[in-house]
């Protein structure tokens, strides 16, 4: 383990949450042209270098804390003159942290206490401010042209001794002074107030509650990262179903779902997802047992019994360190007053935590959803279906469900997202349940995403986010996948999307961190964040790690896509750690799976039909690995000449950007690009596809047929329109 001395300057804004509420696609924009255009400037001119971005912040190490202090000035600046140019409810607010300590070396990370205490430091830091440890005072105060104010010895969270603090005082004149001479202004007292009410904590891209300076952290770990977490953590334990019709199990399996995203809104609470709680369903488990296995501290659990009309819902806030009952309440109503219901339940939380709940509009507005009881419960009963291992009657089943909700409701945003995802997960006996064409189902997924954007959902933007990553737009994805964040700072399939679009855009470190987020929220896991985890590692050349997520996908589940990926990433980190062994026995098991799917043998052209990297050197990294584990780029039995073949370089002088005649018409120039030695197009609304180009010697322009492009499931001769 390799550790070393350093500055460290952690930097965050002010209201991201606020603003991001306010205007989004601005916010994210503006946060990130200021990134560009003065963060990653300042401080590679002042010598120093980023080594963790995540969401609305960052975190820079220095070799000299003197170059620190004068980059987080510099910042500061920086961004005064920015914010004279726009008006107030558009200015971006930063408060800085600067400690000077020992850090632990891993890669490109760095952790350790060197580290948390500047990022503890930043939170007492004032808007457009510098909080700086006794250390960074006493190096710098006689070689710097700035005045210190002293702001007491700080308990810091998570750090064993208390942290002399000081205040950087940009005005010139104290510049100079002592740090014990600077006048003791009273405000010193409003600083120690603001430290202790930093409490509140912003939701959705902020994601506060990380600790992106912290090692990863691992599921055995949970309860210990808990502890470390300052805001308060509940989880919504499914709801009895107490009604007679026991099939109305769909409805408490609604309101619980509802309740936690509902609840997962509010600043300054942190809650765990709804998959996670599910796993005490119908169980008799102790609440200090719930608590410590989901790293949380409060339960909320409850029932609902609903006959004909009328309904009654019982809840109670349970403290998991006790077992006590902070609070309990009844809730008779009409079904009509449904949501009306559930707004009362999380007032009441809120209340019995002493959290202020958000100012927001209507949740029909606000999350895509619905003020219809009719339509919210035919969407409940599709979901209890579609969320279930279905037959392809049953799902059909699910299908006509949403559309009913859609029907009696158009604006219900979470129905048209599903039935897009429904549309978009169909296959063979799926398409024959509905008889509907693959064409149709595939016109469907773009129908109903259209309707689906009008009140957009997490949902609607993780199938969106996933459709621009097949389109080589990662960065759309990536800024589509920060908005179902912020609607759903619960569902870790939120965490995970934004860690595909991340990995694919070639930043796997933040990738990482998310992922860390989504097994906070869904302890365990599943194969879908095992693959993430895995693809994020390897990213990052640490092929053992990724060795180590990727080899617990259940190669025997029903779902085919996490082992369909995993195995090729597992494969190509294998043959880069020279385990010829375990190379054979997974590219065995890819095959299978492969001829599971009908989809023909494994060769490299599967890859780069689905591995949409922006970066040159990702997709090498995996083409790199499958070419030493003997996987084939091309299908075998090929009848063309290798030496006939156009380099990467050569499709881009020769093809790339020119019109086509012959069977590459279809082949748009305008989405068209090179990935490795393969031509790849984002053929719109369907797939990505890439394919190997060779050269015909006989061949000629006027017979449009100069060249032979060998693509997955198609080949086809062409030629370029000079």
């Amino acid at each position: 383990m390799d550790r070393k001395l350093s500055a460290i300057l952690a930097a965050d804004v002010v209201g991201y949450s606020t603003q991001m509420e306010r205007d989004e696609a601005g916010t994210f924009e503006r946060l990130r042209a200021g990134r560009k255009e003065l963060f990653e400037p300042e401080i590679a001119r002042h010598h120093g270098h980023i080594f963790k971005l995540i969401g609305d912040g960052l975190l820079a190490e220095f070799g000299s804390v003197v170059d620190a202090v004068e980059c987080g000035v510099s910042l500061q600046r920086g961004l005064v003159e920015r914010n004279a140019a726009v008006s107030e409810d558009h200015r971006i607010h930063v408060r800085i942290g600067i400690n000077l300590g020992e850090v632990i070396v891993e890669g490109e990370d760095r952790y350790g206490e060197g580290v948390n205490v500047a990022a503890r430091l930043q939170q007492l830091a004032e808007p457009g401010g510098i909080c700086v440890s006794g250390k960074v005072a006493k190096e710098v105060e006689k070689k710097l042209a700035f005045g210190f104010e002293p702001m007491g010895e700080q308990k810091l969270k998570n750090i064993a001794e208390p942290v002399q603090a000081y205040r950087v005082l940009l005005d010139p004149a104290v510049a100079g002074k002592p740090r014990d001479d600077v006048n003791r202004h009273p405000r010193f007292w409003r600083y120690l107030a603001v430290s202790v009410g930093v409490f509140v904590v912003a939701i959705g891209l902020a994601a506060a509650w990380w600790r992106p300076w912290e090692p990863t952290i691992r599921p055995a770990a949970l309860a210990a990262n808990a502890k470390a977490d300052a805001r308060p953590s509940l989880v919504v334990l499914p709801f009895d179903n107490l009604s007679d019709d026991k099939a109305q199990g769909y409805l408490a399996d609604g309101f619980t779902e509802d309740l936690t995203t509902e609840l997962a809104r509010i600043p300054g609470l942190f809650v765990v997802s709804r998959n996670a709680a599910s796993a005490y369903k119908g169980k008799e488990t102790k609440p200090a047992e719930i608590a410590a296995a989901l790293g949380v501290r409060y339960m909320l659990e409850g029932s609902i019994r609903r006959v004909g009309d009328d309904m009654r819902i019982n809840a109670q806030l349970v403290d998991g360190s006790t077992t006590g009952h902070l609070w309990a309440e009844r809730f008779d109503g009409q079904w009509a007053d449904v949501f009306a219901l559930q707004d009362k339940v999380v007032a009441s939380i809120a209340g019995a935590l002493k959290l202020r709940l958000v100012s927001a509009q209507g949740k029909a507005d606000f999350a895509g959803g619905t003020r219809n009881p009719a339509a919210y419960e035919a969407y409940l009963m599709g979901m209890e279906i579609y969320n279930g291992r279905n037959t392809p009657e049953e799902f059909a089943q699910a299908v006509r469900l949403f559309q009913q909700a859609l029907e009696l409701d158009p604006n219900f945003g979470a129905a048209a997202a599903s039935l897009a995802w429904a549309y978009w997960e169909m296959d063979g006996p799926r398409v024959k349940a509905l008889a509907v064409s693959d064409i149709s189902a595939l016109y469907n997924v773009y129908k109903y995403l259209e309707q689906a954007a009008k009140h957009p959902s997490p949902s609607y933007y993780q199938l969106v986010a996933s459709l621009l990553v097949r389109e080589h737009r990662s960065d759309e994805a990536v800024a589509v996948m920060f908005k179902a964040v912020a609607l759903d700072p619960s569902d870790p399939l939120n965490y995970v999307g934004l860690a595909e679009a991340l990995s694919f855009n070639g930043r796997p470190n933040e990738a990482r961190d998310y992922l860390d987020a989504a097994n906070r929220v869904d302890p365990g896991g599943n194969d879908h964040q095992h693959y993430q985890t895995g693809l994020a590692a390897f990213g990052q050349g640490r092929f053992e790690e990724a060795v180590d997520y990727l080899e617990r996908i259940d190669l025997q589940s029903p779902d085919p896509w996490p082992k369909f990926y995993g195995l090729q990433v597992l494969v190509s980190a294998y043959a880069h750690l020279g385990r010829s062994d375990q190379v054979a026995a997974y590219s065995d098991r890819l095959r299978n799976v492969m001829l599971e799917r009908k989809d023909g043998g494994a060769n490299q052209l599967v890859t780069q039909r689905y591995f949409v990297f922006k970066n040159p050197a990702d997709i090498g990294r995996l083409l790199d690995g499958l070419d030493k584990a003997g996987l084939p780029e091309l299908p075998e039995q090929l009848d063309l000449d290798a030496k006939d073949r156009l380099t990467g370089s050569e499709i881009r002088s020769l093809i790339l950007g020119r019109d086509l005649r012959g069977g590459g018409a279809w082949i748009d120039k305008r989405t068209s690009w090179v990935q490795e030695n393969f031509l790849c197009d984002a053929i719109p609304r369907v797939q990505t596809t890439c394919g190997a180009i060779f050269r015909n010697p006989a061949g000629t322009p006027e017979r449009g047929h100069e060249y032979t492009a060998v693509f997955r499931f198609d080949r086809f001769e062409f030629s370029t329109i000079k």
